[in-house]
């Protein structure tokens, strides 16, 4: 658990991890260790001169730590991992992960109608998930064992749940008076799920662990067109290639013709699982999904995963249209690159989201970053070497990403608007989208706001 202390720090960088996804995890592993007898800097700065793509570090660090050079003298996602916090790392990555899975930020009342939480992301199979919260949701109050919370600040949603034992059950409630009953567990995340107008299918648990593929018409959304397919995809960790085929196949048995991609605050993961995605819309083939090239010149390819069965692959026929925000980065964005230059993706089928003022000012109030109209502009790969001797682990910049052509490269870019692609207003990261019905009610609709925005631009 963490400290309160923290928790803070957390809570003040969650704008940026709004405004930006996960991409600071690890794109692609190296398992190195020191030849000889090092101490742990000496291993470390080995290393940073061997394979950091910024050059070395500077002189004068006598004595520092690990911790200490990789917060001075390197990038933004160059980290050290302690052996605990790396198999920490190791084993959420994987799949495996406890609390009610959820990441959240505090809004003011002089942004929003009720000051609350904001809930930017839902991790699927999660006790969030399944007690029906999904992103976008704004939460005002909670309780636990009859007492009590508004919250008036970030420390009063964490408090209360920090004082729950696990499986012991929280009940909270939005601005409308609706109430979800989560409780913390340790769970299997899924990374994916498939919808259409008249069903959806989901990954639950699976009766003898893992996971299993269901059907929940009730999941379904409406507004989609008859033969039309959206998948989202969250980050390119765990089981999310294998999540993906079946997807896929599903895809192919119903016979659609349109697929909509949702890699919106995608920020990545690990580069092969992008590859295995990647190879979905490659034909099968075993073509260049990206090309790396390190400080030395040296370059690196990457290939899709080669897949023999049809029924896997995303025809040529198909549709495809890509839903990406400030957030998509890093993998996600090579993806885009990969079917782009496979004639799998064309840039005007890419809605990148156009958020709006109040947001952006929410954002640049807590120190995030504003991108609006863009991808995020990822377009280097960071690569983890541990060290055996400590279990320690060190995450450096270590290659530039170009795609398949490559010539490409986004990095400090991003794919934009000027790229042809359209602009999706959007309220904030994610909206939840409502129907104004005949009484003056609202009616929840399945997906959001943007999605359906997007949806009745692509219909023209």
């Amino acid at each position: 658990m963490k400290t309160k202390v923290a928790q803070n720090i957390v809570t003040v960088i969650l704008a940026l991890i709004i405004a930006g996804g996960a991409f600071a995890a690890g794109f692609y592993t190296r398992k190195c260790t020191q030849g000889k007898t090092l101490s742990s800097v000496e291993w470390a700065l080995e290393m940073i001169d061997k394979y950091y793509y910024f050059g070395d570090v500077e002189d004068g660090f006598d004595g520092a730590s690990i911790s200490g050079i990789a917060d001075k003298y390197l990038d933004r996602y160059s980290e050290y991992y302690t052996k605990e916090e790396y198999e920490e790392l190791y084993k959420s990555n994987s799949g495996s992960k406890s609390g009610i899975g959820i990441s959240y930020a505090y809004v003011e009342a002089d942004v929003i109608e009720n000051s609350g939480i904001y809930v930017s992301s839902v991790v699927g199979n999660s006790p969030a998930y399944k007690a029906g919260l999904r992103a976008g949701e704004f939460l005002v109050e909670g309780s636990l064992a009859g007492q009590s919370v508004t919250f008036k600040e970030s420390d009063d949603f964490y408090d209360l749940l920090s004082s729950a034992k696990d499986g012991e059950n929280v009940t909270l409630k939005n601005a409308l008076g609706e109430s979800f009953t989560v409780a913390k567990a340790e769970y299997t995340a899924s990374y994916t799920y498939l919808a259409t107008r008249d069903t959806a299918w989901v990954f639950k648990d699976a009766a003898y662990g893992g996971l299993a593929l269901y059907e929940e018409p009730s999941e379904s959304i409406g507004y989609l067109p008859e033969g039309t397919a959206y998948i989202y995809l969250s980050q390119f960790f765990g089981t999310a290639p294998q999540e993906f085929f079946r997807l896929v196949q599903k895809f192919n048995a119903m016979h659609c013709t349109h697929l909509i991609l949702d890699l919106r605050s995608n920020g990545g993961g690990y580069v092969d699982v992008m590859q295995q995605i990647a190879g979905a819309f490659a034909d099968g083939e075993k073509k260049t999904a990206m090309i790396s090239r390190n400080k030395h010149g040296d370059t690196e390819t990457f290939y899709c995963s080669k897949i023999d069965d049809a029924d896997s692959r995303i025809s040529k026929d198909v549709k495809v249209s890509v839903l990406a925000n400030s957030g998509t980065a890093s993998a996600s964005e090579a993806l885009i690159g990969a079917m782009y230059c496979y004639g799998a993706l064309k840039y005007e089928d890419i809605y990148l989201s156009d958020y709006s003022a109040s947001y952006r000012g929410w954002l640049k109030k807590h120190g995030g970053e504003t991108k609006t109209r863009q991808t995020y502009g990822k377009g280097i790969m960071q690569s983890t070497f541990i060290n055996y001797s400590t279990g320690g682990a060190l995450k450096l910049t270590t290659a530039k990403i170009y795609w398949p052509d490559g010539k490409t490269t986004i990095h400090d870019r991003g794919i934009k608007t000027e790229d042809k692609c359209k602009a999706v207003e959007a309220d904030w990261e994610f909206t939840l989208c409502y129907e104004e019905l005949s009484d003056g009610t609202k009616k929840r609709l399945n997906g959001d706001k943007e999605l359906y925005t997007a949806v009745q631009m692509m219909k023209g």
